[in-house]
Order: C-alpha cells, then structure tokens, then sequence
C-alpha cells in the first residue's frame, strides 16, 4: 500500500496513505484529507500579507482575485513538484472565495487498464466533482501518459499540470479523425483529448499534440464545454468566449503545426513566504484594482472564472448571432441544418 511521509511542518511524523475497495484505489485516503488539508491551509494562509489573509467571502472582486492568485502561486509554485505525492488545486467555491484544494485521485483498475477520476477537497462543506457539460469525466491511464510524454511541461508537474491545463481551459468538441474530442490551447499551441461519450460519462482515451491530430473536423455551431460542480446542467445561451473564433484559431495552430510558446526550466523549489509578498504586485502588474470583479465563467458556478478589470464591462457572446451581423446575406439556420453548406460557409470564415 502506497505510503509517503507528509511534506509539511504543521504535522511532522505523519504519512500520507492511500485507502483500497476492491479494485478502486483513493490516493490520499478519505479519513486524512481534513488533517492534510488544516495543515497545507495553515502553511498557505500563515504567509500571506494582511491584506490578502483578511479575504473573505464579504470581500470585493479586487480582493478575492488577489486571493485566487495568491493560491494558485501557491499550489502551481510553491507546492507543485511535492516528495508526499498530494497535488494541490485552487479552487472557487461557490461563493466565489479561492481555498486550496487536495486533489483526491480515484483509480480504478479494469480490464483496459487503470482509469481516474478526480474529486477536490476544500474542506467538509466543499468537496466536489468537476463535470464537463452534464457528464462525468474519466481519464483512461494511458491519456496522461501520453500527455506526460507528448506535452512539454515543467520537469516534475507531470499531474498538476495536466489538471490544471483540462480543468483551467475552455474547450470545445470536435471531429477528430474517427471520433469526437476535447479541443484546447496550451502555451500557444492546441491539444486534442479523444473521448467516448457515454449517457452520463467522457472517458477521455488519450492525448495528441499537433503532430498527431491527423484531420480537424469544423462544424457549425461549434460544441462548446463547460466545467461545473452542480447536476443538472444547463448549457448557457450567452458566453464569455466564442467558440466559433476558439475553433478557427485552433485550426489555424493545427494548420502551422504551432509548437508551444513557452520554453519550461527545470523546476525551482521557492518558499512560500517569499513568493507571497509579490502576489499584489503581480496582480497590480496585471491591471486590477478596486473596481475588479471576479464571475464565474459563462456565469456557470465551477472552476473557472473571468476577471473583469476596473472600467471594462462583462462581455457576452452569441456566436450564432454574432454570424448573422457578420454575414447578414446567408441563411443561418439552413446552413447549421446542412453539413455540405456548413462546409462551404467555414471554408470562408476559416480564410
């Protein structure tokens, strides 16, 4: 049985364990993740400034941003490549307020080999599940191996960056060769995760880069996800993003074989200390200020979230209509009911 001695000061001599039932696996085991979790809290809040431990769930935009920044310094910088195994997350409750989370790895072992879900430990009043679009998310073992291996990322965040690069990015879905799969960027570049869709469940297969995504299938109206906590789901009318200009962009990176924009060095060990006393200063730097607001993403209460700079107003898309100002001549609902036209159409939109 998996065992690894606690990496924190707040509880020496303790061990981190994984629990076991049958052929399923929960690495860290359930009974530990409020001891864990009190201590790696107390190490995050304990050196943060004033300004930013006395964010609460009162507070304005402006402070629960420096909050959600402070913890995602904390768990992607400070935390990320652990001796314990435990992966970290910063994850918006549904107040908005930012707690650093453990990630709880369920894996269960089948005859197509190892699976794994992923549920976030905030606390005993917060302990979610991320769904995509009304299902259940399954990663097959071999689409993280085949991340690990294909996707450039910090030497020794293979996991961490993985989850926050699926459940920190919009998507969409798309043909992908045979199948269907999850599209979205990274550092400039696009990666494609193939799924099978089931009645309640994505059972993400593997991962492809740009090298090996051999056709990209455009439609219109493009599919657009999003990620949540709450059953049932409803898809959203208006967005924040369009994903109608998230697919032209990702076709046009296929297209060039864009690889990605950020050369990754080997990995710093900083403490958290330190690097607390600069999270106003980069968030400053950023150009917020009182008058930020911090919203869910497409209004849908979840991981992901815009921040609106002081002055700038919430954007709303509709990329149906967003094509009927552009192209006004054209019959928009006979060309979403007809693939051949929809084909002609992207053909100009795409050049």
């Amino acid at each position: 049985m998996k065992h690894l001695p606690f990496q924190s000061l707040y509880r020496p001599d303790f061990e981190v364990v994984e629990e076991r039932h049958g052929h399923t696996r929960l690495f860290p085991h359930t009974e530990q993740l409020p001891i864990l979790h009190r201590a790696l809290n107390l190490e995050f809040r304990t050196a943060l400034p004033g300004r930013i431990s006395r964010v609460d769930r009162t507070s304005d935009g402006f402070g629960k941003i420096l909050l959600r920044v402070a913890a995602l310094m904390f768990c992607t910088d400070a935390q990320a490549a652990r001796t314990d195994g435990l992966q970290l997350y910063p994850l918006l409750d549904l107040d908005l307020f930012t707690r650093v989370s453990i990630v709880q790895q369920i894996t269960t072992h089948t005859s197509l080999g190892p699976a794994h879900r992923f549920r976030f430990y905030a606390g005993p009043d917060f302990f979610p599940e991320i769904y995509l679009s009304d299902k259940r998310l399954v990663f097959a073992d071999h689409a993280l191996q085949r991340f690990y291996t294909r996707v450039p990322n910090p030497i020794e965040h293979g996991l961490a960056q993985f989850l926050l690069t699926f459940y920190g990015s919009p998507s969409i879905g798309l043909h992908v060769g045979p199948g269907r799969a999850c599209i979205l960027f990274y550092h400039g570049t696009v990666l494609a995760f193939p799924y099978k869709e089931s009645a309640d469940e994505f059972f993400i297969t593997t991962c492809l880069t740009v090298n090996e995504i051999n056709d990209l299938g455009l439609e219109l109206p493009p599919q657009g996800f999003n990620l949540h906590y709450q059953l049932p789901f409803q898809a959203p009318r208006l967005r924040h993003w369009s994903p109608l200009k998230m697919m032209v962009d990702a076709n046009k990176c296929w297209e060039k074989k864009s690889p990605p924009t950020t050369q990754f060095a080997a990995c710093k060990h900083r403490r958290w200390h330190q690097t607390a006393a600069y999270v106003r200063d980069v968030v400053e730097k950023g150009g917020h200020g009182p008058g930020s607001q911090l919203i869910f993403a497409d209004r849908v209460p979840g991981p992901n979230a815009l921040e609106i700079k002081p002055g700038q107003t919430e954007p709303q898309w509709d990329d149906l209509e967003g094509c009927k100002i552009a192209y006004p001549d054209e019959d928009w609902e006979a060309i979403v009911a007809d693939l051949e036209t929809q084909r002609h159409v992207l053909k100009r939109i795409v050049s």
